[in-house]
Order: C-alpha cells, then structure tokens, then sequence
C-alpha cells in the first residue's frame, strides 16, 4: 500500500461501502415499518366494517350482515382472510364463510385493547392478525362484552417486500459501482500532476531535461519551486567546483613548467626534478578531468549491481589468474542502486580488489535487498585487532607487506558517503567483511 491511489481508492471504497449499507439498512427498515402500519390500518379497517356491520337482539344475540361486510372474500372459501366474534369467555359468537389454514386462539384482554401481532414466521408465508376487545351497551346500561378478530394469511405485502429489498440492494450496488467508478476516474485526474512530475524526474535522471515544469497546480507549486532551486544550485556548485579546479591546475602548470625547464645539465637533480614534475602534472591533469567529467548524481537512474560485480570479477580473474582467485556472485539480479555508473565501479573495484590482494582466494560477495546492502566476504587472515574505522581513512593500511597507497578504501568510503551510504569494515566468520549500505 505504498501507492497513494491504492490508499485512497481503498479508502473510498470503505467508506462507500459502509455508506451503502447503512443506507439500505435505514430504507429497508422505513419501508418495513411503513408497510406494519399499512397492515394494522387494513386489518383496523375491516374490524371497523365487520361492526358496522354487527347487530344484537334483546336475547343478547350478536348478528352479521354477510351482504354489508367490508371485503367480499369474507364471504368466499379458502381465501386466507378470517374474521370472527368470540365472547369474553372463549365462545365463538360468529365466523365468517372463509377459512385460513391456521388460526390462532383469541386473547382475552381489556376492553377497548387492541393486538396486533405477526405469526409464524418460520412458515413460508407467516400470518398477519389484529383483535379488538368492545362491549355492545343496551339501552339499561348493561354491556356485552366480545372480541372482534381478524386473521390474514393471503397477504402478498411480503413478497412485495422482499423483491423490493433485492431491488433496493442491486440498485444500490450498482451504483457504488458506478462512483467508484467515478471516484477513480477523478482520481487519476486530481493525481495526474503527481505522475507527470514523477516523469519530469525520470527524465532528469536520465539527463533529457534539466528543471520540472513549473506550471502545476498550487498545492504543488512550492514543490516544484523548491525542487528547481535545489537542481540549480547543485549544478551551479559542481561548475563552481569544476572552475575551483581549473583555476588550480592552471596557478600550478606555470611553475611546474618553471621547475621542469630547469637548466642543469650533468647534475642528477635535474633528472629527478623532470621526473616528479612530469608525474605531478599528469597527477593534476588526471583529477582535474576525473572531477570535471564525474559528480556525484543523485538523480542518476538506477543501475543493477549483479552485472557490475560479474564484469569486475571478470577483469580481476584475468588480473589475479596466477593466483586462482574465485568468486561467488550471489548478489541477487533486482539488486539496484541509485549511483553513477563510473562511481559504482570504482567502489565496488576498490572493494573487491582489496579482498583479492590482502584477503584470501575465495571471495564470496552477497546481497540483501531489502536493506540495500552488499556484502563482500573473503576467507583471508581478516583484519587486524584495532579500529576498523582508521582503515577507511586516507593513507591507512592494514598489511604494509603487499604494495598498495592505502586508498582504495578511503576512496570508496568516500564516494559512499557522498551518495548517502556507508562503508562498514568488520571481522567475518572466514576472514575479511567489507559491507556496503546503499542509500535507499
């Protein structure tokens, strides 16, 4: 999740889904409510019409008008709706012509009380039933107390609901599908000034332009800005740099070639004046090139070790054949590190030749991507029981027996330094370990 549009597509998609669900739980919740309600006020209705159409005589004898009942199913078989008159003590006073497959019993309750309940919903198509507890008062003051009870198993409000629930739920997925779709979409636009200034630096790290495009949005605008600054003033530091240096091989030619042309023939000073002067020249003239040509690149692309080390391994086998050096390469091939080319071989040249001649015959070099770290390890006598630190340091030698101007490593831990890395010296399990840690 190192991308911001995963980050923000997983986001949105989260948040849009709890969005969607809430939002059905709530409609469907509403809808469900509303049609209880719808249900109490039908059934209420027809309990009102059932009374309407209700009579009692003077032996206390309750009487319904088939003809003036609410709805004509109660006068029809097996219509799933029922309605009857029970008295206050469980005797059943009237029925109507329909039936239902399952009835329940009548509750006794207070007069004026009215129960609405929904049974059996583990059936397939569970019943819907609504009772009201009245009393017929005569004209003496005396009541007669009933219960009014309707029963309904027909009713297609269910099924209604729960095609209005998939509906509900297809509807709302697609759409979240639909604004993700969006969402991704005005993504890839808000971050398309991100991408092309991730461009712009893949551009200059491969050297086909010099500066970012400064015309980006505002919130980037002080970004860009910086960045230019800091790539002019790098640049205007290594001409500077490069100036420094001409203006010091140029103030030195001068009384180099004084003190060559010195006039003294048959001395043997004068041989030995010609011949250091001569090697001071070419010395100013090799690291006046080397530091105009070469600075460190810290926008260089990144280049893979593994083939590096084989073409050096390659040199150093023909350097060193009569002393059968090998090496293991185990430097793993998506091993990359970001550093001019030049750079990265004369560390890794330095290094590795080092372990050729002070270390031992079997060299074997490792790596360790995750950490961008390079081992190199020989099975030589190691280094000697001091600082290991005082060995990176110009001049600095570790066995004054071989020939060497005790550079190498100084050299190297200088150009890791200058890229960000470190250079690490410490006592392996064979010999010698010289570990590289590569800027990330």
């Amino acid at each position: 999740m190192k991308s911001i549009t995963s980050r923000l597509v997983l986001g949105t998609s989260v948040v849009l889904t709890v969005f969607v669900i809430l939002v059905a739980v709530s409609v469907s919740y509403s809808v469900h409510q509303r049609a209880e309600t719808a249900r109490f006020d039908r059934l209420q209705g027809l309990i009102y019409g059932i009374l309407g159409a209700t009579d009692i005589n003077d032996q206390a004898e309750l009487s319904v008008n088939a003809l003036a009942l609410p709805d004509p199913r109660l006068n029809q078989n097996t219509t799933g709706l029922y309605a009857e008159l029970v008295g206050s003590d469980g005797k059943r006073l009237w029925r109507s012509q329909s039936t239902a497959s399952w009835l329940p019993a009548a509750t006794v309750r207070p007069i004026g009380d009215w129960l609405f309940e929904t049974l059996g919903q583990d059936r397939q198509e569970p019943i819907h039933r609504l009772q009201l507890a009245t009393a017929w008062e005569f004209d003496n003051g005396e009541e007669f107390p009933f219960i009014v009870h309707v029963v309904d198993e027909g009713d297609n409000l269910a099924s209604q609901l729960k095609r209005f629930d998939q509906t509900l739920w297809a509807t709302l997925l697609l759409s979240a599908i639909c604004l993700l779709i969006v969402q991704l979409l005005v993504l890839r636009y808000s971050l398309k000034p991100l991408h092309d200034i991730a461009e712009e630096v893949a551009d200059i790290e491969q050297g086909k332009r010099d500066a970012l495009e400064e015309d980006v949005p505002r919130e980037l605008q002080s970004m860009t800005l910086g960045l230019n600054a800091l790539l002019s003033a790098e640049r205007e530091r290594h001409a500077q740099y490069r100036h420094l240096l001409d203006d010091l091989a140029h103030s030195l030619k001068t009384p180099l070639s004084v003190l060559q042309n010195l006039d003294k023939p048959g001395q043997p000073e004068r041989t030995t004046i010609v011949e250091q002067t001569s090697l001071m020249r070419r010395s100013i003239e090799r690291h006046t090139q080397r530091a105009t040509i070469r600075s460190p690149r810290y926008l260089a692309p990144q280049l893979p070790v593994k083939s590096t080390i084989d073409r050096i391994c390659h040199s150093l086998v023909k350097l060193y054949e009569h002393e059968t050096v090998t090496f293991s390469n185990t430097v793993d091939a998506d091993f990359k590190v970001r550093m001019d080319e030049a750079d990265l071989f004369e560390v890794l040249g330095n290094v590795l030749e080092n372990a050729c001649k002070y270390g031992g015959r079997d060299i074997i070099i490792s790596s360790d991507t995750e950490a961008q770290q390079l081992t190199v390890e020989d099975d030589g006598p190691g280094f000697p029981d001091m600082d290991l630190q005082q060995l990176v340091q110009r001049g600095m030698r570790a066995d004054t027996r071989t020939s060497g101007t005790g550079m190498g490593l100084a050299a190297a831990h200088q150009l890791m330094a200058t890229y960000g890395g470190r250079l690490e010296l410490q006592h392996g399990d064979r010999g010698a370990r010289v570990v590289l840690y590569f800027n990330q």
